[in-house]
């Protein structure tokens, strides 16, 4: 059974009775009531639900709001933060160059309407995590979809080549269209070499050695999330990550599918570590320090242990350290694979479909390669 509830019919809405379905719903809960905005400052959009017989999933829709962060947006992930990218990573007077062919493929982008998308298991977070679906329900779910919004493109995203291989497959065979998004790294047991091993327990001296503890997030300890984040991802690294308000992390405080951890030093906040944890897999979409710390703090490195921590508990879970600060992760024995966004636009206009078909091509064969050469 596929069913989709709409904003206005979620308060009467009954989820089936099992643990994945009560944690999705109550996760989605202020999104609904009291818009995206409220949780997710630079996220615009509209917040539905699906249900997959016993199955619950998140969805967003989308029409254009293209100043939303990547997580809702595909112009932000594919143009926007190219933009961005030209400046951070040096490629000096070339940029000119770029630059105006960037500002004509956007110009194309937003022609084809590449924002007017539905997305389908999107908790709207850096990297999306996946409970087992088979390929008749993703066939049945993708039907179903084009069904209920006409003329919108369906995506998933967050698609990696490994621990979503089956999925990845069964999406393409059902006329789904891979497109890259980044490279990410997944940490498992038996990658993780002696030279890893050494850098690991050496991280882990560092910890001790420092008087570092872990200690579960309360809610008085909400500000200092809500600064660690802010310092490593939206200062540091880039404003087009989504912007958690405190709301936020009071509410995922109460979700079945976080555990927020702090890193204390005495009685003193040095560093937060969020795990979003659902369908056999572990991610760390809330992650930072304080920003007056030095290297000589190795905050990072301890804040990182926390996939190599589930190892040594044996925690059966697919750990994704996400992307990004590549040589680090590599080096404890993290290894990259590509993630995709699967599309579904044959049943758009002829325009639209050529559009993507032309853009997902040039992703795949252009930038990919790229990203793979320069170990991103």
């Amino acid at each position: 059974m596929i069913r989709f509830i709409n904003p206005q019919q979620y308060a009467t809405y009954t989820p089936p009775a099992n643990p994945q379905a009560h944690a999705v719903y109550q996760y989605v809960e202020p999104f609904i009531e009291k818009g995206s905005r409220a949780l997710i400052s630079n996220v615009d959009t509209e917040v539905w639900l699906a249900q997959i017989d016993d199955i619950l999933l998140p969805v967003t829709k989308n029409i254009a709001q293209y100043e939303n962060s990547y997580v809702c947006s595909l112009y932000t992930h594919y143009i926007s933060y190219c933009k961005e990218e030209m400046n951070i990573v040096g490629i000096g007077g070339v940029k000119y160059l770029f630059a105006p062919l960037l500002g004509l493929l956007g110009w194309m982008a937003k022609r084809a309407q590449m924002n007017k998308v539905v997305i389908l298991n999107n908790f709207m977070l850096s990297t999306n995590l996946y409970v087992p679906i088979s390929k008749m329900q993703y066939q049945e779910l993708v039907w179903a979809a084009q069904k209920q919004f006409p003329g919108f493109l369906i995506a998933f995203r967050s698609i990696n080549e490994d621990y979503n291989a089956t999925a990845l497959a069964d999406l393409i065979s059902l006329g789904g269209h891979k497109i890259a998004s980044r490279r990410v790294y997944l940490l498992k047991s038996e990658n993780i070499r002696s030279c890893a091993k050494k850098l690991l327990r050496k991280d882990e001296n560092t910890k001790q050695a420092k008087n570092y503890c872990w200690a579960n997030a309360s809610l008085a300890d909400v500000p200092d999330i809500n600064q660690f984040y802010e310092a490593l991802y939206l200062k540091k690294y880039s404003r087009l990550n989504p912007q958690f308000t405190q709301l936020f992390y009071r509410h995922i405080l109460q979700n079945a599918l976080f555990r927020v951890r702090m890193l204390r030093q005495g009685a003193k906040n040095r560093g937060v570590c969020g795990l979003f944890v659902h369908g056999g897999g572990a991610t760390a979409p809330i992650f930072g320090y304080a920003s007056n710390s030095t290297t000589q703090d190795a905050l990072y490195r301890v804040l990182s242990l926390w996939g190599w921590e589930m190892i040594q508990d044996k925690e059966p879970l697919n750990i994704n350290f996400s992307s990004g600060v590549s040589l680090f992760k590599r080096a404890r024995g993290a290894v990259g694979r590509t993630e995709y966004t699967v599309l579904f636009y044959n049943h758009l206009s002829i325009g639209r479909r050529w559009f993507w078909k032309w853009f997902t091509g040039f992703i795949n064969r252009v930038a990919l390669p790229i990203m793979i050469w320069k170990r991103y």
